[in-house]
């Protein structure tokens, strides 16, 4: 194959994959780019487009992937966060460059501490208006045009789903999580969280099902460390887990992060004309319910620790609470939820509620128990327990800069709390991962009505730790 010039916006292709499968190697990617545009290219030209040289290509405008080169940015964190945030505001307000610049210096101050302030000169402003293709018409504003009339847009919405088969019909929402924030309602002065902490541990979380329930997609997580200590100590890859993960300075779901998210269920949807629904529709019900679940298992977590001497918040660590999000999400939430939520969202008949009084009844009983123990003085109210004001995802410009921010400001390689150090555990040999399965196959045998689909996995399993066993032999 003759080698041509390769584009920006393949470029950008081959940064889109190699986030969305980070573990494909530089050969893979050669594969996969020359099987998608027929043409060779090297590897030495994968590792160099996957470099820091190109981080601006992800944020790049259609202009901009159109240019044959690209200007190289003298301060490319700040330019791209400052496209980002005229990209936001630009719908709601009219610019002028004068804000621009003042808006430079103040993202300058977050992205560069201690580093002497340029002038950002007229000359620095046109030249980041060309790069980015910012001209007089994207400033001046837009006017949107909304409907008065909530019940029209919704009567819309249902013919249009009427369309799709229920399979086809997805509903994405997030939801914040405060994974060790205890009950009490005089937190502050409670005593119980590490210092400095308050329970204010944060993760995000993005959901996304079908109508029918036949299709519960991976979660995808968002945390302020790129690997948490509690993954390192248990030598677990988190996404063996069967979720993605991702990290800025706040825990929050950014536009960068949603829009990588965009393209992996693009990519999963990849032969199917499918609908997808955001923003407060039928999956903002599914999120709620999978917190108050979880909370339910953090409540009784509390109870076990406190009432075996330890304390919760030192033994609590963020691998355990992503492993309750998975099993709930997965296993825990009955389809029942997912279909009347989408049925609420479609129909203009009065739905009943699910009936999710006997979580509540639990955990209620779990808050008592707190407070019997003398663990909390106060318990929080229930409902604030289950979705606390600090875990609502505000969308409004009021948290803008922060929101833009996290994604470009340092995040910590460590946990998002490391006052407890966390006891690295050993590996799991093959021969005790033999032993731990002849046990479990032993107790399914022994039962009255024995789970014949585990033994199946069971001997396919046992077949490949036999094999690796004979491997690692060989090599002594």
């Amino acid at each position: 194959m003759q080698r041509r010039p390769i584009s920006n916006s393949q470029k950008l292709a081959l940064r889109s994959q190699h986030a969305l499968k980070p573990y494909l190697t530089q050969l893979q990617l050669c594969q996969w780019f020359e099987a998608e545009y027929q043409q060779p290219i090297a590897e030495s030209s994968v590792s160099r487009i996957l470099s820091s040289r190109y981080d601006s290509l992800d944020g790049a405008s259609s202009h901009q992937l159109r240019a044959k080169r690209r200007r190289a940015e003298s301060w490319p964190e700040l330019e791209r966060a400052l496209y980002e945030w005229i990209r936001r505001v630009q719908d709601q307000e009219s610019l002028s460059q004068h804000l621009i610049l003042q808006k430079a210096r103040t993202f300058w101050e977050r992205l560069y501490p201690g580093q002497a302030m340029p002038q950002f000169s007229n000359g620095w402003m046109r030249g980041f208006q060309s790069h980015w293709d910012i001209n007089k018409s994207n400033l001046q504003g837009k006017s949107a045009s909304h409907s008065d009339d909530g019940t029209v847009e919704m009567i819309g919405i249902r013919q249009l789903l009427n369309q799709y088969a229920p399979r086809d019909i997805f509903a994405c929402d997030e939801t914040a999580l405060l994974w060790k924030r205890i009950p009490e309602s005089g937190l502050a002065a409670a005593g119980h969280t590490p210092t400095g902490t308050n329970g204010n541990d944060r993760l995000t979380t993005c959901f996304c099902c079908n109508s029918d329930a036949s299709e519960r997609l991976p979660l995808w997580f968002v945390g302020t460390a790129k690997r948490p200590q509690a993954f390192s100590a248990a030598g677990i890859n988190i996404e063996n887990l069967g979720c993605h993960w991702r990290f800025n300075t706040r825990a929050w779901m950014t536009s960068t992060i949603f829009t990588e998210w965009l393209l992996w269920f693009d990519q999963r949807m990849t032969g199917r004309k499918v609908v997808l629904l955001m923003d407060g529709l039928s999956a903002h019900k599914f999120a709620f319910e999978e917190k108050s679940y979880w909370k339910c298992k953090w409540a009784s977590y509390l109870v076990h620790e406190h009432d075996r001497g330890w304390d919760p918040i030192s033994t609590m660590t963020i691998l355990h609470a992503i492993r309750w999000a998975i099993s709930i999400w997965e296993i825990d939430l009955a389809d029942d939820i997912f279909t009347h939520a989408f049925r609420a969202t479609m129909s203009i008949e009065s739905i009943e509620r699910i009936d999710n009084r006997q979580t509540i009844m639990d955990i209620e009983n779990l808050l008592h128990q707190l407070y019997l123990s003398g663990y909390v003085s106060e318990p929080m109210d229930t409902s604030h327990f289950i979705d606390p004001v600090e875990e609502k995802v505000d969308d409004s410009t009021l948290h803008l800069d922060d929101s833009i921010l996290c994604h470009f400001e340092n995040a910590s390689e460590l946990q998002e709390s490391a006052s407890t150090a966390i006891q690295p555990l050993s590996l799991v040999s093959v021969s005790d991962a033999l032993e731990g399965l002849y046990k479990l196959r032993l107790y399914e045998e022994q039962q009255v009505i024995a789970n014949m689909d585990l033994l199946q996995v069971l001997k396919h399993h046992e077949k490949l730790l036999l094999q690796k066993q004979t491997e690692s032999q060989l090599l002594y």
